[in-house]
């Protein structure tokens, strides 16, 4: 692995399942059954992803933010040893990041939680401590791509030096701007996009491919 400075890692169905980052801000404001109504309609066509997330936002109004980290852990099902997982990459100085179209909010309780140098997601509103049901900033399949390259920029990262771990249609613009990619627990849709494809519980599996990649 001394070649990977950076691995970037998607957050909702690549390292939590049964329950992605916004269905988790519903819950646990008393409103899954609303989602699930509004999931329907998106898997039928009548609202994109992206339009979805912003009638789900709703959901999350009047929710004290301090609850995202006070439920996480009783209620978020990751996949398994993922900190174990981040602490290897960066006892081997490999930096950590994760990006995630959902919810800033949950993004940092998670990066917190986790072990990882950094973290991004889409801004959800919060005023006097709860959330407003808007989200200010949906950073959408583009928005995950353009924090990737700023952030490389800063830290002074090549393409190459990078690897990108996800799952979905909205990982697939990292895929193509990182050296090497690993798809985990992936959908059809982005098979022929990653270099790796992972089907897993455990996200330290992840660690043999670039071990003998890299």
């Amino acid at each position: 692995m001394a070649n990977i400075k950076l691995a970037c890692f998607d957050l909702d169905d690549t390292l939590i399942r049964g329950i992605h980052s916004v269905m988790y801000l519903a819950k646990i404001n008393g409103k899954l059954s609303e989602l699930l109504k509004i999931e329907k309609l998106e898997r039928v066509g009548i609202y994109d992803w992206i339009e979805a997330d912003y009638h789900k936002a709703e959901l999350a109004a009047g929710l004290p933010v301090n609850r995202v980290k006070t439920n996480f852990q009783k209620i978020i099902k990751p996949i398994n040893k993922i900190p174990e997982t981040i602490s290897n990459l960066k006892k081997r100085n490999i930096e950590t990041l994760l990006i995630t179209a959902g919810p800033i909010q949950v993004a940092k309780v998670a990066c917190k939680f986790w072990g990882f140098n950094d973290f991004y997601g889409s801004d959800y509103e919060v005023i006097d401590g709860l959330f407003t049901g808007r989200i200010l900033k949906h950073i959408g399949d583009k928005g995950k791509l353009d924090y990737l390259k700023k952030y490389c920029q800063r830290r002074g990262y090549r393409p190459e030096e990078c690897v990108a771990i996800g799952d979905g249609a909205s990982d697939v613009p990292l895929f193509e701007y990182c050296r090497r990619s690993i798809a985990i627990n992936y959908a059809d849709k982005v098979i022929g996009k990653a270099t790796y494809y992972l089907k897993t519980d455990d996200l330290s599996d992840i660690l043999g491919i670039l071990l003998i990649e890299f």
